[in-house]
């Protein structure tokens, strides 16, 4: 009999050296950078965040839900990479994008 048994879903979500366990925590991260972003905005502003990631080369790319949006929120780009770099102090700069639908 053997002792190798599948491992669950949470096991493998929950552990570092698993890739799932990775992307797991990837995701995490990036919720809790846009958390962090959406609570330093306006709230009329913070509705229209889609999502947040840092690049590698320290981007910070903020999706948000329009053209109109993008517009606004490029104006407040000094308080998205003070906000970004609260989370992760190797920001350097900030795009703002229009999220696709699927985003």
């Amino acid at each position: 009999m053997s002792r190798n048994r599948p491992k669950s879903l949470s096991e493998l979500i929950g552990s570092a050296e698993s890739d799932l366990g990775r992307l797991a925590a990837r995701a995490r991260a990036k919720i809790g950078l846009t958390d962090h972003i959406r609570a330093g905005l306006a709230p009329a502003l913070a509705a229209e965040v889609v999502h947040c990631s840092l690049e590698d080369d320290g981007t910070l790319i903020v999706r948000v839900a329009g053209p109109e949006w993008a517009a606004r929120l490029r104006f407040e780009s000094e308080r998205l990479l003070t906000l970004g770099r609260e989370c992760h102090p190797g920001a350097v700069q900030v795009r703002v994008r229009v999220a696709h639908p699927t985003d």
